[in-house]
């Protein structure tokens, strides 16, 4: 439903609503980001809290410098070049770990010795900690623990590194997010392009992309950044003078057409790679209307995909009150 935010840390009353101008109303996430409904972002954000989240964006890259303290944030507002975004996409497209961008492999002198070598931090699957233990619930079910990733300065002790590595704990990319995380949201932006605002990159004719369209006020900026597990890219479309583009020009019709071009060329003869789902998830039934677990009888349900403990509480006909496959007082996960 419509809103008003009265915020301190802006200089008047601020009345977001959806690119649309409608309001749809209890609204799942997944359904969120495929139809890009601002006030669900704008809600997330009021849950979490603005603390937490611009701590959470730093695992990303962002400078706290460059995010403001306010709910706008939520529909990103910060300032950031494409590069900066583009990297922040990678820590989804890789499984999450963060990378860092470099331009120069190596430097020669005249005489073919090499003075400089770039030795970037790398994504190596065999260098990862291990999986996280899964420990019996009240029930005797074993469920993974997935708790929130470490920051980058406390994934780098050698200490960390598993015995199989062969590369050194510098260049060793730091795990910044879960890999249930990043495969959750991957799973949701892949919907964005085929049934959302970057439909139009399905004329890739691939199953293994992934991104989300970004307007501004007024269209003056418009984005898409999207990827597969090789290739991240981001678009951006504007004027240097910051003013808006047009009617109706938004990041579906400017920068997807930009963002297909160059991945048919980049992706070129290279085969889908589709995500492998990581342990600790299970589909589960639910009702679209109320978030929680559908009975066997509802013809209108659809499937979900939860972490095993954040599955939701199931109260709709013929299910019990609580599921006796979640962990004892772990609270039930919020979908609207």
């Amino acid at each position: 439903a419509p809103f008003i935010i009265d915020d301190p840390n802006m200089e008047e009353a601020w009345r977001p609503e959806n690119s649309s101008g409608d309001f749809g109303g209890p609204t799942r996430l997944r359904e969120a980001l495929v139809k890009s409904r601002n006030l669900v972002s704008i809600r997330v954000l009021q849950a979490i809290g603005m603390g937490p989240t611009i701590a959470y964006s730093e695992r990303f890259g962002f400078a706290r410098a460059s995010l403001p303290r306010n709910l706008t944030l939520s529909l990103g507002t910060m300032s950031a070049t494409p590069l900066e975004v583009a990297s922040g996409y990678a820590v989804f497209a890789n499984g999450g770990h963060r990378i860092q961008p470099w331009f120069i492999e190596r430097i020669e002198d005249p005489t073919g010795e090499v003075v400089f070598q770039a030795t970037p931090r790398r994504v190596a699957l065999e260098c990862d900690p291990p999986d996280p233990i899964s420990r019996p619930n009240a029930d005797g079910m074993a469920v993974p623990e997935v708790p929130i990733a470490p920051s980058p300065a406390e994934t780098e002790g050698p200490s960390l590194v598993p015995a199989g590595c062969a590369l050194p704990a510098t260049e060793i990319a730091p795990r910044v997010i879960s890999a249930q995380n990043a495969w959750l949201i991957t799973d949701m932006l892949r919907e964005v392009i085929t049934r959302g605002t970057g439909r139009r990159a399905l004329a890739l004719g691939r199953s293994d992309i992934a991104g989300k369209t970004g307007t501004t006020n007024e269209a003056r900026d418009t984005w898409f950044n999207g990827y597969n597990a090789s290739v991240v890219a981001t678009v951006w479309v504007g004027f240097d003078q910051s003013r808006p583009l047009g009617e109706g020009e938004e990041g579906s019709r400017t920068a997807v057409p930009i963002w297909v071009d160059f991945m048919a060329e980049a992706l070129k003869g290279a085969p889908d790679r589709p995500w492998d789902m990581p342990g600790g998830f299970m589909q589960a039934r639910i009702s679209p209307v109320t978030g929680e677990l559908a009975g066997a009888d509802d013809p209108d349900a659809v499937f979900e995909t939860f972490m095993v403990d954040r599955l939701p509480v199931g109260s709709s006909p013929g299910n019990p009150a609580a599921d006796p496959r979640r962990p004892n007082g772990t609270p039930a996960e919020p979908i609207f």
